[in-house]
């Protein structure tokens, strides 16, 4: 089944999702807050659509807002579609969906750690990747890192690829094509 007739089975009972044109990748359905558990619950148990497969749930920094991405997959029909929400940056929250697809379970608490999206009702929602203790959410744009962690500086002169690595890696392509030319395998300019 093609995007647009899952879209239509979706806004026919839920008439607030919409699809928004896309320029450029996979379309997808905005589906607001309030609803989506319902209409994931939805994609996940209909015959017709039965997304058995949570690819994917990611967190995402708009710059304006935070996003939650789901990525489905039927392994029974072979067809895929897209999810977002959109939430504020302060206090983001939804519900979450590991009832749903277990996985999720993974995932919703990266998006937690990297975001600080609160997935209600989570039955373990802690930070996965970085320390419990660490200060904020390193995911988000406006994110500043700490100088140091107890101690252990976090930053390195090269931390965003200065000039400093620049040079070394064009001293580097230089010492490779010489290499080259000297072994014949180029031809010298």
């Amino acid at each position: 089944m093609d995007f647009d007739n899952i879209a239509n089975i979706v806004k026919a009972g839920w008439p607030a999702v919409t699809t928004p044109k896309v320029d450029g990748g996979d379309s997808f359905m905005l589906v607001p807050v309030s609803i989506a558990r319902d209409v994931l619950k939805f994609l996940k148990e209909d015959e017709d659509l039965y997304f058995d497969s949570l690819m994917c749930l990611s967190g995402v920094d708009s710059g304006r807002e935070l996003w939650v991405v789901y990525s489905l997959h039927s392994m029974k029909h072979f067809h895929k579609t897209s999810v977002k929400i959109v939430m504020p940056r302060e206090n983001p929250s939804c519900d979450t969906i590991c009832d749903i697809w277990a996985m999720a379970n993974f995932f919703e608490r990266e998006a937690y750690d990297l975001y600080g999206i609160q997935f209600k009702n989570h039955p373990d929602l802690r930070r996965i990747m970085n320390p419990p203790d660490w200060v904020g959410w390193p995911g988000r744009k406006d994110y500043e890192y700490p100088a140091d962690y107890h101690g252990v500086p976090t930053l390195r002169e090269d931390q965003f690829f200065g000039d400093a690595v620049g040079s070394g890696i064009a001293e580097r392509e230089e010492k490779d094509k010489a290499m080259l030319e000297k072994l014949g395998l180029v031809e010298k300019k």
